[in-house]
């Protein structure tokens, strides 16, 4: 039975950018290969908490797909084999927190309205109601 999941992994971000984006190709590549992959949502070069494996900095990407029970194993051999990756974490994902943050999103993207044009489509809609 396929579930869906989502990775995050942390690589080295002391790594060269193309360097970077080829170690998450490769991490896609192997999710299709075992996977229904969804996308990457990529968060970028973020400050540690706290040194990791003598790193300060560390670059985000969050994996989303639909997959059997034993990726989860099969993503940890991969992770514990590559070096450039500081940490990984892969979770059953929670369907009603993808459209919790899909609303965010949405919000976030909505143009804000300024006082003044709000100001005037409230005088415009008390000119119509005055009219009827």
């Amino acid at each position: 039975m396929k579930r869906p999941y989502e990775t995050v992994v942390v690589f080295d971000g002391t790594l060269p950018d193309d360097l970077l984006h080829k170690e998450q190709k490769q991490l896609e590549d192997l999710l299709k290969q075992n996977a229904v992959f969804d996308k990457t949502e990529i968060w970028g070069k973020r400050q540690l908490a706290y040194p990791v494996k003598k790193k300060r900095t560390g670059y985000y990407c969050m994996f989303l797909f639909e997959a059997e029970g034993d990726i989860a194993a099969t993503i940890d051999k991969y992770a514990k084999l590559n070096n450039s990756i500081l940490r990984h974490l892969t979770v059953v994902r929670n369907l009603k927190n993808d459209k919790a943050r899909a609303a965010v999103f949405a919000r976030r993207e909505r143009p804000v309205e300024t006082e003044t044009v709000k100001a005037a489509k409230a005088v415009g809609d008390k000119e119509e109601e005055s009219e009827k």
